[in-house]
């Protein structure tokens, strides 16, 4: 102990870190541009790391409407084409019809979640049941399938 403290009294620091096996005075110091460069990519890493993440990710917005689809069948449960769905806002009174395709589905879109609906088929005279979509029902894709019973002879 009483040799290092005179090594360092009599060569200075360097000399002791020499003497203690130091390679700390052979390195060459890092370019201050290179140093530079180093912490702006570590302050990138870090923004992209922490900040960035949450503004690349997909924000999924709440549905606006619902949608109700479905599909018209007889008593036989075959798909009935060309068959009239008529649904009817309660709120409003206002009633739309639309032809089922050729496998008996319809779709209606963009109705307002804060009304109610009523949803009847129609074909060849005979009427389906009714069914309703509540505004109270918080789901927003409704399947109505709707049965229309036999001709009555």
């Amino acid at each position: 102990m009483k040799e290092m403290r005179k090594l360092k009294v009599l060569r200075g620091e360097s000399a002791l870190l020499q003497a203690v096996g130091s390679s700390r005075s052979r390195r060459h110091p890092m370019p201050a541009a290179f140093r530079a460069c180093a912490v702006a990519l570590a302050f990138a890493a870090l923004w992209l790391a922490f900040d960035a993440a949450p503004l690349m990710a997909k924000r999924r917005k709440p549905p606006t409407s619902k949608t109700v689809i479905g599909q018209v069948f007889d008593a036989s449960d075959n798909a009935i084409a060309g068959a009239a769905v008529e649904m009817k806002d309660l709120t409003t009174g206002k009633t739309t019809a639309i032809f089922t395709g050729p496998q008996g589905h319809f779709t209606f879109t963009d109705l307002s979640l804060t009304q109610d609906y009523q949803f009847s088929a129609h074909f060849k005279g005979q009427s389906s049941e009714l069914r309703k979509v509540s505004s109270w029902d918080t789901r927003f894709k409704y399947v109505i399938n709707l049965h229309i019973p036999p001709p009555k002879d």
